[in-house]
């Protein structure tokens, strides 16, 4: 039996009580009772829902996997064969991080005011350097400036 239209209009900042349901199957004679807003338990469905799913995707990873392994002692294999096999199907991009130190050499002019010029530091000057790469994604970070009179 449906119903074409609730009783009572939806309002998910209504306070519903519910029988909780643990893990394994409850005792009938003591139940446990819950009390939360409709939004709460909305997300709570929601989050079951998506872990559900990724739940599915993993077992469906994880027979792959085993299917695969028995494959992979034939040893007309390589390990790059088995490990890029594995890259693909998990969708893993594995990386190294290599350390890159460098030298960057500028000139430039700065407008002081005449007033300002015998109290001028060169030492209070702010310089901003950003670096980046175009072939591959960097992170790269200026740890230190500094800067020497000429």
């Amino acid at each position: 039996m449906t119903q074409e239209q609730l009783s009572v209009p939806y309002n998910p900042n209504l306070l519903v009580t519910y029988k909780s349901i643990p893990g394994t199957y409850a005792a009938p004679e003591s139940p446990t009772f819950m009390t939360d807003k409709v939004t709460e338990i909305e997300w709570d469905l929601h989050n079951g829902r998506a872990a559900v799913d990724e739940l599915s995707r993993k077992r469906l990873d994880i027979a792959w996997l085993e299917d695969q392994v028995g494959e992979w002692y034939d040893p007309n294999y390589t390990k790059d064969e088995v490990l890029q096999a594995i890259i693909e199907r998990f969708g893993f991009n594995p990386t190294k991080e290599i350390q890159v130190y460098g030298t960057v050499n500028f000139s430039g002019t700065i407008s002081i005011p005449y007033s300002e010029v015998e109290d001028f530091d060169l030492s209070n000057v702010t310089i901003d350097a950003e670096l980046s790469s175009y072939e591959y994604e960097a992170d790269l970070i200026v740890d230190e400036i500094s800067l020497e009179e000429n």
